[in-house]
């Protein structure tokens, strides 16, 4: 039940970063990952979504901090990687993503991050299937590092789901 929390916080702030889409239809909880749907401009779209298990320095306020992976209709990757925490990125900054041996460098806007080569989208996600940890380094606008880990722990499993919306 605490593990629903972050989805239907989630599920909020989507509402408007998805062009107003409707409420998220929760899918299913997968360990430390949610699966959830809403109908979008171009149909049923599905996501994935969790939240750092560890967000340092614990000295400061991090908000709300998702990693998310969204379904694609169309393209060669089939999703689209998210980071969105609960303050501003320093402007043109980048967010390194790290997985065992594999890094991945993220863009940011405001307080929103995506992959910076898209065509590392499903790279990216076979990482997150064989890994056990995602660890995630950015600089806040206030010049803050910070970092947050991830458990990979079902996200094969919620990332199954994501078919069912392409």
């Amino acid at each position: 039940m605490i593990r629903l929390a972050p989805l239907a916080a989630f599920s909020l702030i989507c509402g408007t970063a998805f062009a107003f889409a409707a409420p998220s239809q929760p899918l299913g909880q997968f360990k430390q990952w949610n699966a959830a749907a809403y109908d979008g401009e171009n149909g049923k779209r599905c996501y994935i979504v969790s939240t750092p298990n560890v967000e340092k320095p614990e000295t400061l306020r991090h908000g709300d901090v998702f990693f998310f992976v969204k379904g694609t209709p169309s393209g060669e990757a089939g999703t689209e990687s998210s980071f969105q925490a609960g303050y501003d990125f320093a402007k043109d900054s980048t967010v390194t993503v790290t997985i065992g041996d594999e890094t991945f460098r993220m863009l940011t806007s405001g307080n929103n991050a995506w992959l910076q080569r898209l065509e590392r989208e499903g790279e990216l996600l076979a990482a997150m299937k064989a890994g056990e940890e995602m660890v995630l380094a950015a600089r806040s606008a206030r010049g803050n590092e910070t970092s947050y880990s991830f458990s990979l722990d079902g996200v094969t499993a919620a990332s199954r789901l994501l078919e069912r919306c392409r």
